[in-house]
């Protein structure tokens, strides 16, 4: 009886861990972007397959939006909580991409454009041209721990090309990514290639209203070897335009926070009494002059050129970085300015001492590089190199100094060092080491 009885309570004890897995697998993180100098923090949800975001809009527009990821369901769920509005997006469209593997063998051609007219009677389907997107993964096979996770460095190149006659899109475009990235339990999203369709405005042009009945064809060309996985960290470079007009936008985003969290299931649900909208252009937030105004006042920072300064604020004049002129030194000089701006604090690049004293900068900052050398091995810049990679030498041991004095007597207040191995081309991984530097002297001054 006895061995009976301590059977059936074992039994008990493993069912209930087991009948119960997604406890220990529901997730908080804290990120927040980088775009063009605009940064953006969004707090992040994940129990089982489902992901749920909030935050992430840019100069306080899109604040009220939430994303869930179901891959469950395998698609997403955008809501507009002010508006109390959700819009379903598939993760696919069927008969609007065809995938072809080019590390498979090809499979017949079965998939047709599917018409829009049965769904909306009022649009003249069109069938327009093709628009071909090649993406290429590629694991550089490096690997470090990150929150208690072993997570990959993996490099991603997405280039989409229209054809002639295509309607949608006229210009190439081409989006690289540089990331490190992790394995959840039980989170199991698929890379999902979803078009985006452009924006119609109600009094579009003739010749524009045309294009919302026009369908183009997409094929995906896929290479590689590898998986990306849940973002840790992530820099995307958008080029978009030809070579004579190539514009380009640089995103980045880091965790800040990551930990364990009991999680409410209905937060991965759509809320209970919220309307379906028709389209995700309903979502949106409309934006008037007003809306303009208030954003370039609270979300544009001010140019700081007077002697006028707030009670209570500290102002830093900053030096352009000294010691190595493989690096642009005015690049870093303002990116350091952004990094030490914030609450009490004011940064300005300064040229001379009596600039920082027109400016009534209460300390000054020098920063001396003493070291900026590639990291890799021959053998990493070799195979880099045999791969055709822009980003072949992308890792760099760095040494710097930052010292921060007070401009009425010329004291140091604080010295930091610098050392470390930091990522990306070598403006940007300059900076980051320089983002590090500017994080110690704002914790020795306050």
């Amino acid at each position: 009886m006895k061995k009976l009885f301590f059977f059936f309570a074992g039994f008990f004890i493993a069912m209930v861990f087991i009948s119960h897995p997604a406890d220990a697998q529901q997730y908080k993180l804290k990120q927040v972007s980088n775009v063009m100098g605009m940064k953006s923090e969004s707090t992040i949800f994940v129990k089982g397959m489902r992901k749920r975001t909030e935050g992430g809009g840019m100069m306080g527009l899109g604040a009220d939006q939430v994303t869930i990821e179901q891959c469950d369901l395998q698609r997403n769920i955008k809501i507009n909580s002010k508006k109390k509005l959700y819009f379903i997006e598939p993760f696919t469209q069927q008969g609007q991409e065809e995938v072809i593997d080019e590390d498979a063998p090809p499979s017949p051609k079965s998939n047709t454009i599917v018409s829009t007219k049965k769904d909306n009677p009022s649009i003249a389907t069109k069938e327009g041209g093709t628009i071909t997107m090649y993406y290429k993964i590629h694991d550089t096979g490096e690997r470090k721990i990150m929150y208690g996770f072993t997570a990959r460095h993996v490099w991603v190149t997405q280039k989409m090309k229209p054809s002639a006659d295509a309607c949608n899109m006229k210009d190439s475009m081409m989006i690289k990514t540089d990331g490190w990235y992790i394995d959840l339990p039980q989170f199991n999203c698929p890379v999902h290639y979803h078009p985006a369709r452009p924006m119609q405005s109600p009094n579009a042009k003739p010749e524009e209203k045309e294009k919302q009945g026009c369908t183009d064809r997409f094929v995906i060309r896929r290479s590689g070897k590898g998986k990306q996985g849940f973002p840790l960290t992530e820099t995307t470079t958008i080029k978009m335009g030809g070579n004579s007009q190539m514009s380009e936008i640089k995103n980045s985003m880091e965790t800040l926070d990551f930990s364990i969290a009991k999680l409410d299931s209905m937060l991965f649900e759509i809320p209970p009494g919220y309307q379906q909208a028709q389209s995700e252009d309903e979502l949106r937030e409309k934006i008037g002059m007003n809306d303009i105004i208030r954003i370039s006042k609270e979300f544009i920072p001010p140019t700081i050129n007077s002697e006028i300064k707030k009670p209570g604020i500290i102002r830093i004049g900053v030096y352009a970085p000294t010691g190595d002129e493989q690096v642009q030194p005015s690049v870093l000089q303002q990116r350091m300015a952004g990094t030490l701006t914030g609450g009490t604090i004011e940064a300005v690049a300064v040229a001379t001492e009596e600039e920082a004293k027109k400016l009534n900068c209460d300390y000054l900052l020098s920063t001396e590089f003493t070291k900026l050398k590639p990291a890799n091995k021959i053998g990493s810049i070799l195979k880099a190199i045999k791969n055709a990679d822009p980003n072949a030498v992308s890792n760099y041991n760095i040494q710097a100094s930052l010292s921060l004095k007070t401009l009425a007597d010329g004291t140091e207040r604080t010295r930091q060092k610098v050392d470390g191995k930091y990522e990306g081309k070598l403006d940007d991984a300059a900076g980051k080491a320089l983002d590090d530097g500017c994080r110690d002297v704002l914790k020795a001054i306050k």
